[in-house]
């Protein structure tokens, strides 16, 4: 009997301790002592990304942490479980007395707990027959215009962060990648092993939207890109914070030479709200805008709560500096699930859309994929291409020109963005002729349809949103939206709006690549 009651006491005060620790983040307050290893670190294509953009070749954030300062943390943690360079910090897990300790130090700046997330990426995956659609998500973005080009995404280097890459190396859509050593590296941060090719194949599908290519039909339009292949999460399960590892991640691609950086993560929290969703509560937010400081174009899914009580996009996905890429149908129009904006300080997201349903990599050939998952690289793909053409714009620049080719430009609505990016945009030089003309008459607004052709065939929907200035707490003036929606064109009628309704509003239309607006 003493023996059982001995185990279990052993047994309850190992739960305690288990329950009392809990991770954090350790800032510290400077480098001091630090042993410069940049030259080691850093790939000499991050120093050419660097030059090229006019940057400095290293800055201070390059530097490792003080060895001295992490000698001492570990000596009061359980366990470390990574370190930033970017943020000069510690992640630990510790219990309330080492954490009390450690907030001792004077090179301790701060101690912040993390968070427990669930991401937010979806998937449904089934062996099917090839049909039509693997085509459209390519030609949804007009990416004919580049392969008819030669554009293919050479001498850009891109990195996937996501939760496993299982069959990547088996699979027919993606051999090519392999027989040309166009993988470069890859890294399992939880393993901390080159292995990443085991857990889940969410991310086999994701580098398939960027690259793939099955039965010489092109899934992705990256095809000559180079790749670094990370892995962070644990797809379609709740667990504790991973933002540690999303971070280590982000520098480690900096680090390997990445020019664009896609994740199909993203997170929510019950310790998250949504006025959260600012691009600066969540350190993955401030590490994508860090990461564009240095150069990279970071695209991130939208989310896939658009259908869900949480609604709005998630995090890194409010980062002032990601691409955010939500999904649309086949028609394109807003995909259910696809997550909405705006941030919670009002800019605007999604930036671009693209297909939420795709035609994805597996093990032994192609299933069906849904979710902000799949947009997001397949843009990603199409931003390489864009890159190749413009080698001399910066990744800022490329942002704003993918924004700019979407199919909606220059309207906008936090369903849609600016649209989907369109290739065309990037070759032709001519102004899109008006589908339809707006009067005022006395205190009504008439949208009339001049191309009534499309009221039988082809596109039946017409983009309408109402903006207004918004003056934040910086005093800048912003474009925010007060209303949106696309209106069905069943009737050989003008469409009538009550101006009165709309008083010292914008309002802005859109129809088959014609934009105009109207001031009330």
């Amino acid at each position: 009997m003493i023996r059982y009651i001995i185990i279990l006491l052993t047994f309850l005060i190992t739960s305690c301790v288990g329950v009392c620790q809990e991770k954090y983040w350790v800032f510290l307050s400077d480098k001091a002592h630090s042993v410069d290893d940049r030259s080691t670190y850093l790939d000499s294509r991050t120093i050419d990304r660097r030059i090229k953009m006019g940057l400095p070749k290293y800055d201070s954030k390059d530097l490792p942490i003080s060895n001295s300062y992490f000698e001492l943390i570990s000596q009061n943690t359980v366990e470390i479980k990574g370190v930033s360079r970017w943020f000069n910090a510690i992640c630990c897990r510790a219990n309330e007395d080492q954490i009390k300790k450690i907030k001792s130090f004077s090179f301790v700046k701060d101690v912040k707990r993390t968070v427990k997330h669930l991401n937010t990426c979806r998937t449904v995956s089934e062996e099917i027959s090839m049909n039509n659609l693997m085509e459209r998500q390519i030609t949804s973005l007009e990416g004919q215009y580049f392969y008819k080009n030669n554009l293919t995404g050479k001498g850009i280097r891109i990195c996937v962060i996501d939760g496993g890459f299982k069959g990547t190396k088996e699979s027919p859509a993606l051999k090519h990648l392999f027989e040309n050593k166009q993988v470069l590296k890859s890294w399992d941060f939880h393993h901390k092993t080159e292995n990443v090719y085991r857990y889940n194949n969410h991310g086999t599908a994701v580098l398939s939207c960027i690259a793939g290519k099955y039965e010489n039909q092109i899934m992705g339009l990256a095809q000559s890109s180079e790749f670094l292949l990370a892995r962070t999460e644990r797809v379609l399960v709740e667990n504790e914070s991973e933002e540690e590892l999303w971070l280590m991640a982000m520098e480690w691609a900096d680090a390997n030479g990445a020019d664009i950086i896609n994740t199909s993560l993203g997170y929510t929290s019950d310790e998250y709200f949504n006025y959260q969703m600012d691009g600066e509560t969540s350190l993955i937010a401030r590490a994508v805008n860090l990461a564009a400081k240095k150069g990279i174009l970071v695209l991130v899914s939208a989310g896939n709560s658009g259908d869900d009580d949480w609604k709005y996009i998630a995090t890194p996905a409010d980062a002032d500096s990601a691409l955010t890429v939500g999904a649309v149908t086949g028609s394109g129009l807003h995909r259910d699930f696809s997550s909405f904006g705006p941030t919670s300080d009002y800019r605007m997201k999604p930036n671009v859309v693209a297909f939420g349903d795709v035609m994805g990599a597996t093990k032994n050939g192609i299933g069906k994929a849904y979710g902000t998952s799949f947009s997001c690289p397949l843009v990603a793909g199409f931003a390489a291409c864009v890159w190749e053409k413009h080698p001399n714009k910066s990744n800022m620049e490329i942002f704003k020109l993918v924004e700019r080719s979407g199919s909606l430009f220059p309207y906008f609505d936090y369903a849609h963005g600016f649209g989907i990016p369109k290739a065309s945009f990037f070759f032709k030089d001519k102004e899109k002729n008006p589908t339809f003309k707006i009067r005022k008459v006395k205190d009504s607004v008439l949208v009339e349809i001049l191309d009534k052709s499309y009221l039988n065939t082809g596109t039946q929907y017409m983009f309408m949103h109402v903006e207004y200035d918004q003056f934040n707490y910086r005093k800048n003036k912003r474009k925010v939206l007060e209303y949106y929606e696309t209106i069905y064109l069943h009737k050989d009628i003008p469409y009538v709006i009550n101006a009165s309704q709309y008083k010292d509003r914008t309002l802005r239309f859109h129809l088959n690549g014609y934009t105009e607006k109207i001031q009330l």
